[in-house]
C-alpha cells in the first residue's frame, strides 16, 4: 500500500513549454540574425544623426573664431585713429594665439598699465600712457641735458581690455596662414599693423577646422569693416 505522505517525482509533459530543457545542456543564449542586424541598423542611423551635429558644432566653433579675431582686428584700427599710435595685431601662427598691441614706448606702455591698475577708464588710461595732463614743472628744476631713457618704441599689449591679453583658438582650430606684402606666411608669429590713420596693407588670414573648412579675413587697406568669406585664402 502506498504511503500517502510519500511524494513521488512526476515526469514533465512532452506538451510543457519546459520540457526536455534539462536535456539540452549544449544550448546558450545568444543573438540572432535578426537582431545582429538590428543592432547595426540602429548604430547606423546613430551615426547619420550625430555626425551632422558634430559637423556643424565644429562650423560653429569656426564662425564665432573668425568673428572675434575681426573683432579684435577691428578695434586695433579704430584705437590707432583714437589714440594717433600704430597698432598691430600679434599673430601665433602655430599655436593659435592673436592679441592686440600698440606702438609706445616703455613708459608709455608702463603708465598707460599704471592707470589700469588704479582703475582709471579708457580715457585715462589714454591720456596716462600718451603723455596726459600732467603737474605743473617746476622752473627752479635743473634742466636734464641726458637723453630720456626707454625712449626706443616697440609694440607692447595694449592695457584694460581683453584684446591685449593672447586669446587661443580652440583645439579643433588653426591658423593655415596669413597672406600679405611679404608673401604667404604659415608658421612663426605674424603681424596685421595699422598706421595710426588707420590705413594697412591688403591681407588674407585663413583659419580652418579639422575637417578642413576654413574662413578667410579680408583686410582692406581703407575700410573699417573686415570680411569674411568662406573658403581658402588661396585658390
Amino acid at each position: 500500500m502506498r504511503d500517502p505522505k510519500r511524494r513521488t517525482s512526476t515526469p514533465p509533459h512532452p506538451l510543457r513549454p519546459d520540457a526536455g530543457r534539462a536535456r539540452t545542456p549544449g544550448r546558450r543564449a545568444g543573438f540572432t540574425l535578426i537582431e545582429l542586424m538590428a543592432v547595426v541598423l540602429l548604430i547606423a542611423l546613430a551615426m547619420t544623426t550625430l555626425a551632422p551635429q558634430l559637423s556643424s558644432s565644429k562650423q560653429r566653433l569656426l564662425k564665432e573664431a573668425s568673428e572675434s579675431i575681426a573683432s579684435s582686428l577691428e578695434f586695433a584700427r579704430q584705437r590707432a585713429v583714437l589714440t594717433g599710435v600704430p597698432h598691430r595685431l600679434l599673430i601665433d601662427l602655430e599655436e593659435g594665439g592673436y592679441r592686440v598691441e600698440w606702438w609706445v614706448t616703455e613708459d608709455e606702455a608702463m603708465a598707460a598699465l599704471g592707470e589700469e591698475d588704479a582703475g582709471g577708464g579708457f580715457g585715462n588710461l589714454l591720456l596716462g600712457g600718451l603723455g596726459g595732463p600732467t603737474a605743473a614743472p617746476d622752473p627752479d628744476a635743473p634742466i636734464d641735458l641726458h637723453p630720456p631713457e626707454h625712449a626706443a618704441r616697440d609694440y607692447y599689449p595694449v592695457p584694460g581690455t581683453e584684446a591685449g591679453r593672447f586669446t587661443w583658438l580652440d583645439d579643433a582650430l588653426y591658423f593655415v596662414g596669413v597672406e600679405g606684402t611679404s608673401g604667404w606666411v604659415e608658421g612663426g608669429d605674424a603681424e596685421i599693423a595699422f598706421d595710426a590713420d588707420g590705413t594697412t596693407e591688403y591681407t588674407l588670414l585663413e583659419i580652418a577646422d579639422a575637417d578642413d573648412h576654413s574662413i578667410t579675413l579680408e583686410i582692406e587697406p581703407l575700410l573699417d569693416r573686415v570680411r569674411r568669406r568662406n573658403g581658402p585664402a588661396r585658390s
